[in-house]
């Protein structure tokens, strides 16, 4: 009996050890970490073709906000996420990873974009932008984006902007993870706002990464370096005149021609913040503002694909 109760002791010992040193580990890295069994994430309006259709076609304002008025799930947690507050869902060997991203942005009185890392076997894998909100009170606009994964996990995001013109459907999109790899993979991508669908084989023919440079008659740099995942994922990082580098993630590309594809990197800077890249079988060249205020009487340059 003794021996019974020495073993029950020393047994509570290690047991409240393991959980004091579990504690001053948490304490020590101090990330807020929740983790759960996975069903669904997200409001499942956004994975519904009409609802998205019935805002898409509308030009009443108030109709569309009474349709987005229906979206029940609560986004507005992410904005009082810190950068150390992490959320998981478990599947299977797939874990998935929400928490903010590591970027601000001064123009914006709002900013919050939350990234989803999917990790396999507890490697990561891949990673995607699932929702943002921004707001910029002096320029009259919102940029929103909303996400819905189910169970099999099939991921949807809708972007949504609203100005002075009233409220767009921009994108909606489809993407499946891959529970025996961890990779995101895109099924469809809608591009809206008087652009047509747009398909997978001309979104995977703008893929890649690009590079230009030019120096102005001071010798002070401008470069862009230019990731084009797909259509609706492109990442610009830009250099003006020397200056500290800009990088802007997940932007929309929009296909003005066959050949042709425009990019707003940034709305503040009007046509500034605009450029062109033309296709011309395996030859590039970029365009716009940015790039004619380098040498002015020079429009357009050779871009460079890198890979």
């Amino acid at each position: 009996m003794k021996k019974i109760i020495l073993f029950l002791a020393i047994t509570i010992l290690i047991s409240c050890k393991k959980e004091a040193e579990k504690s001053i580990i948490d304490k020590t890295q101090n990330i807020e970490v929740k983790r759960n069994d996975f069903t669904s994430y997200g409001d499942s309006l956004v994975s519904q073709s009409s609802f998205v259709s019935q805002i898409e076609k509308s030009i009443d304002v108030k109709f569309q906000r009474n349709r987005l008025s229906k979206i029940t799930f609560d986004y507005d947690k992410f904005k009082n996420w810190d950068l150390k507050t992490v959320e998981e869902k478990a599947i299977g060997a797939i874990i998935l990873k929400f928490e903010k991203e590591n970027k601000q942005n001064s123009d914006a009185d709002i900013y919050t974009h939350i990234e989803l890392s999917v990790y396999y076997k507890n490697k990561n894998i891949d990673n995607l932008i699932v929702y943002k909100q921004e707001n910029y009170s002096e320029a009259l606009v919102s940029i929103n984006q909303y996400f819905y994964i189910d169970s099999s996990l099939n991921l949807w995001t809708l972007g949504i902007n609203e100005d002075e013109d009233g409220i767009k459907v921009m994108f909606w999109n489809q993407y499946k993870i891959d529970q025996e790899s961890g990779k995101i993979s895109v099924i469809k991508n809608n591009t809206f706002n008087n652009s047509p669908t747009v398909s997978i084989n001309q979104n995977n023919s703008w893929e890649g990464n690009f590079f230009f440079e030019k120096s102005n008659r001071d010798d002070l740099k401008t470069s862009f370096e230019i990731s084009i995942n797909n259509l609706n994922d492109i990442k610009v990082v830009y250099i003006g005149d020397g200056e500290k580098p800009e990088i802007y993630k997940n932007l929309i590309g929009e296909i003005v021609a066959d050949d042709k594809l425009k990019v707003v990197f940034n709305k503040k800077y009007e046509d500034m913040g605009v450029i062109y890249i033309q296709k011309s079988g395996d030859q590039y060249i970029i365009s716009g503002e940015p790039i004619t205020n380098i040498n002015p009487g020079n429009d357009e340059f050779p871009l460079k694909k890198v890979k």
